[in-house]
């Protein structure tokens, strides 16, 4: 009878330590080890909608990966040589930039690389920073630039898909009048805006059909106020999808590619060298009609960048 009962304890207590066992294997595959504790990922981005939604991207994908993440400077930058000189100081270690910004900070870079094609103008920025000790590492495919939209209807009505159409549409006499907004006063007299679409498509406003200086002109046009049928824009901006706004298409890439991009310095990436396969799927799902789509929701229709940022990751299954 001992025996039995000695037997039967020693029973009850290797199913306890089983069980106790099992407990704690099954709490250990749940609990997430910090790749990076105390040393957090810093990233930051510009103000605009589209860099604040890349910024959360960035931040919610490398977390999800088990990265400690400092992003209080995400939708921070107002102004485009900030990201950059943080790199460079090593402030920061990712940030969201554009591949056009080639042209504007790296010596010696041919500006008619970023009148080809996406693929040239990102290799094109990626090889001359290298030896400044910036990695590009990925890009979304898309170009978001100085563009003109008009309505949807109205470039319909018309048959006008690109700035060939719009010329023989100038050039045959028809209606026109284009609101430029005051911060975007360039955009009358840079040779990669309106003087420039009107010589590599072959056509000449007069100078009462552009007006500069206005202060909401997209509203303007989907309204049709004062006689306004386009205006100037960001060719991914979110207003457009939300007043239903057609982006004439520059087939010959007048106005350079920005494509945006995930930047680091070298050092981030010897010591993490996965975040680049991290993020390089995620820059690459998003194309022009997503990112409009995901722009227009926090302009115009109240989300917030983490919420929209959210939602694309659990979607396309890059987070869970």
């Amino acid at each position: 009878m001992k025996s039995k009962f000695i037997t039967l304890s020693m029973c009850v207590l290797l199913m306890g330590v089983t069980l106790v066992g099992c407990g704690s294997k099954k709490q250990e595959s749940s609990t997430k080890e910090v790749k990076n504790e105390g040393d957090p990922i810093v990233i930051a981005s510009m103000t605009d909608e589209e860099s604040q939604i890349y910024g959360e991207l960035m931040k919610q994908v490398l977390e999800a990966n088990n990265y400690a993440v400092d992003a209080s400077g995400v939708g921070t930058y107002n102004n485009s040589t900030l990201p950059r000189q943080s790199l460079m100081q090593k402030q920061v270690d990712i940030v969201q930039d554009y591949t056009g910004r080639g042209m504007m900070f790296i010596k010696d870079v041919d500006p008619k690389l970023y009148q080809t094609d996406l693929e040239t103008a990102f290799k094109t920025t990626k090889e001359a920073d290298a030896k400044n000790g910036l990695i590009w590492m990925c890009y979304s495919p898309y170009n978001n630039s100085d563009g003109i939209c008009v309505k949807r209807e109205w470039a319909e009505k018309n048959n006008i898909k690109d700035f060939n159409d719009f010329a023989k549409y100038i050039n045959n006499g028809g209606e026109m009048k284009i609101a430029i907004a005051t911060e975007n006063s360039y955009v009358a007299t840079a040779p990669t805006c309106i003087p420039g679409w009107e010589k590599t498509y072959g056509f000449k406003l007069k100078e009462d059909q552009v007006i500069v200086g206005t202060s909401d002109p997209q509203t303007m046009v989907a309204k049709g106020t004062d006689g306004i049928i386009a205006s100037n824009c960001y060719t991914t901006g979110g207003a457009l999808e939300a007043l239903d706004l057609y982006v004439i298409k520059d087939p010959k890439y007048v106005s350079p590619i920005y494509s945006p991009s995930a930047v680091c310095t070298d050092e981030i990436l010897k010591k993490y060298p996965e975040i680049k396969e991290i993020l390089t799927p995620v820059f690459n799902a998003i194309d022009e009609n997503t990112i409009r789509d995901m722009n227009k929701r926090l302009t115009a229709d109240g989300e917030n960048a983490a919420d929209i940022a959210s939602k694309f990751l659990k979607e396309k299954g890059f987070v869970k």
